[in-house]
């Protein structure tokens, strides 16, 4: 298929380009230099605003440099990775216990989400759960992190579950694990309509058969209706976005989705991206986001892309999103990958100004509720959902 062809030459999957200026090996990393700044003035969207008397001796790091050099008035996001680090996000690999925690007023950690599939999925760490110690010893930002790096040993952690108002200890094992990005259920209504819930967690390349097989799954559950969980989700590659609004919208085969618009110098890279009507293809009457400031990108582009199509029937629930309507194609020197604003992305109608977030729809903004899980009909943004569907509006 041609999304699938194409998926390492788009976006933030990798543009091989040798070792930039390294003479011998790629194993020069002082060579970023003036590698990097010829990004900046080549390929950066905002290249006319890049300083051009610089003194490459003001840095010491990658990171240092593109936080210098970046136009800080719009660019929040160009950064730096290794690539293993590139290698490990793209392929669903990961480091650690898999879960994001949020500090309480009285030094505690709240969880607020469990990776699909993690260490800590697999030990029962629930959302909502309140970490109190870490072996036995007062949490810390300190002793949490060291917990993190301790690799394949058991961290016992003392915690509270307010869902049943009780204390409990349980182990997990810090390590090298494979996570997963999707989870595909039916909900009822109030009013017995069944509706499908996608909990979608990141436009990782290697995610398109996990989308294939969710929406086999909904597909066979005949649903028109469908509520996708983006709060946590903050992009990635847009050919997995792309592959996803296939599934969403059937019979546009040929529309335009998307376009990706480089500067004007860069305008022959333009690309548009476009429907193609799959086997397991839905033909939505309504799709419901839930969404944070957290989710950004590829989040947003979905959003964006599906509007000039579903217009009214695309609903945002939640709060405003991130305000990322740009993207970037890494480049690597052989030991860094850079990842510089290189485009903007339009929808249909030509539509991308949305630098402070996609807003939610008319009285639909709620809080992310942790005391509940994710896909529970209980949870705050999601009970909104339910309601929204079954009467068109919020509460």
């Amino acid at each position: 298929m041609r999304k699938i062809q194409t998926i390492i030459l788009t976006l933030i999957t990798l543009f091989i380009m040798g070792c930039g200026s390294c003479k011998v090996d790629c194993d020069c990393p002082e060579n970023y230099k003036s590698y990097l700044y010829n990004l900046f003035l080549t390929e950066y969207f905002w290249s006319d605003k890049v300083n051009r008397e610089v003194n490459f001796n003001d840095y010491n790091s990658p990171e240092v440099m593109i936080e210098s050099l970046k136009y800080a008035p719009k660019d929040q996001w160009s950064f730096v990775q290794t690539k293993k680090e590139n290698d490990d996000f793209f392929q669903q690999n990961s480091v650690g216990f898999g879960f994001g925690h949020t500090p309480d007023n009285v030094g505690n950690r709240v969880v607020f989400m469990v990776r699909l599939d993690s260490p800590a999925f697999y030990a029962g760490l629930k959302r909502g759960d309140i970490l109190i110690a870490v072996n036995h010893q007062s949490i810390t930002t300190k002793n949490l992190q060291l917990a993190t790096t301790n690799l394949n040993t058991p961290t016992n952690f003392t915690l509270y579950r307010p869902s049943i108002m009780d204390y409990m200890n349980i182990d997990i094992q810090s390590k090298e694990y494979t996570f997963r990005v999707t989870d595909a259920s039916t909900i009822t209504t109030e009013s017995n309509e069944k509706v499908g819930y996608l909990r979608f967690d990141s436009f990782t390349a290697s995610a398109t058969e996990e989308i294939d097989d969710a929406f086999t799954y909904l597909k066979a559950q005949k649903i028109q209706k469908l509520i996708i969980d983006l709060r946590y989700n903050g992009g990635g590659s847009v050919v997995t976005t792309s592959i996803l609004l296939d599934k969403l919208v059937k019979d546009r085969d040929e529309e335009v989705q998307f376009k990706l618009a480089w500067n004007q110098a860069n305008s022959y890279r333009d690309e548009t991206y476009r429907f193609e009507t799959d086997a397991n293809s839905l033909d939505l009457k309504q799709v419901v986001f839930l969404t944070t400031s957290w989710s950004a990108s590829a989040s947003e582009i979905l959003i964006n892309a599906l509007k000039p199509y579903l217009q009214d029937n695309v609903v945002i629930i939640g709060d405003n999103t991130h305000g990322k309507p740009v993207g970037m194609s890494g480049k690597t020197d052989g030991t860094y990958i850079y990842y510089l604003i290189n485009f903007v992305i339009k929808n249909a109608n030509g539509f991308y100004d949305y630098f402070n977030g996609l807003e939610v729809t008319k009285d639909c903004k709620t809080f992310d509720d942790i005391q509940h899980e994710l896909g529970d009909p209980q949870e705050q943004m999601l009970k909104t959902a339910l309601f929204y569907v079954d009467n068109g509006y919020c509460e």
